[in-house]
């Protein structure tokens, strides 16, 4: 009988060290999305996805109401605040209905955010801007914009943490609701569009033509269209993936994953070929981001086991799905 307790404690540290790395990942991820905001997009009437789009908006519409068209910008200074108050809803939605550990990330990414507002619009670092003409390169600045925010939030999300905002009320209400979280990805994003649209008609004053609002309407389509291709790219927590194990110690294995992951776990007996010996074949469905703790356990207890991974399409039936690691 193999120390599974000791076992165990190894696996612990592992993930004291995981915490610790996400704790810097979500640092450099929530202030890179607050400066590539105020870098890229504002200048060019662009909008950031989710709650800092919808902050943005508000503060844009705000400045032209009391101040007219060329006052859209005036209330910039203040999107840290605003983000951060629309934040909070979506945090307490986390902390009660989601999971304390990952409310306790979206929070500190909440702060990092506001933080690195407050830096980014007192720097005036105006990235693809030409002097001579007075203007900004629209594609660099969309391209760059999408990239880095879907490689963030992808990031983020691939160590179960979040930016926070409309992707927790996404998460619980595909928990709890089966609702699709593209779905209402589509909607804030379709709404931000327009509302983007609206804004840059409005702004230009008697100058307006509705060309112009159009395509600034559609290069803040690009920015979500690369951001999400991008974050699709390198986040994969909702895609489902079945560990085959066959191995010599199932018991062991079976009592320390159980004790770890609520994933079912169903057993069956084989015979080896070559060794001539009777194994036991672990079947488990689990979330292709919490392979490799998987791995970590199976093989602390058996360095002999063989293991395979299959795609899983799809499941039907009961299945928790995580969306942070423990």
């Amino acid at each position: 009988m193999l120390d599974i307790t000791s076992k165990l404690q190894e696996t612990k540290k592992e993930k004291t060290t995981s915490i610790i790395v996400t704790i810097i990942i979500i640092t450099f991820c929530s202030a890179a999305m607050s400066f590539i905001t105020a870098i890229f997009l504002n200048p060019l009437k662009l909008y950031g996805g989710g709650v800092t789009g919808i902050s943005q908006l508000i503060l844009h519409f705000i400045g032209m109401i009391k101040y007219g068209a060329s006052g859209w910008n005036v209330y910039d200074k203040y999107i840290a605040w605003v983000n951060l108050g629309l934040l909070m809803p979506f945090n307490f939605l986390a902390w009660f209905k989601l999971s304390k550990k990952y409310a306790i990330y979206t929070m500190y990414s909440s702060i990092i955010q506001t933080v690195a507002f407050l830096f980014a619009n007192k720097i005036d670092l105006k990235l693809f801007y030409d002097s001579a003409t007075g203007t900004y390169n629209a594609l660099a600045c969309v391209i760059s914009a999408g990239l880095i925010s879907g490689l963030t939030n992808g990031l983020m999300l691939r160590r179960g943490a979040t930016s926070g905002g409309f992707i927790t009320l996404c998460q619980y209400l595909n928990i709890k609701k089966g609702m699709s979280v593209g779905f209402i990805n589509i909607i804030v994003e379709a709404v931000i569009v327009s509302l983007s649209f609206i804004v840059s008609f409005l702004s230009d004053g008697e100058n307006a033509q509705f060309g112009v609002a159009l395509s600034t309407a559609l290069f803040t389509f690009m920015v979500y269209l690369l951001e999400n291709i991008t974050v699709d790219t390198v986040h994969t927590s909702y895609q489902k993936i079945k560990l085959e194990v066959v191995t010599d110690h199932g018991s062991e294995i079976v009592e320390a994953l159980l004790k770890e992951f609520p994933h079912g776990i169903t057993i069956s007996k084989g015979f080896g070929a070559y060794s001539k010996k009777e194994k036991e074949i672990l079947d488990i469905v689990i979330q292709r981001h919490e392979a490799k703790y998987y791995l970590a356990i199976i093989k602390r207890i058996d360095q002999g086991a063989f293991i395979s991974e299959i795609p899983c399409r799809n499941t039907y039936g009961k299945f928790t799905q995580i969306f942070i690691d423990k």
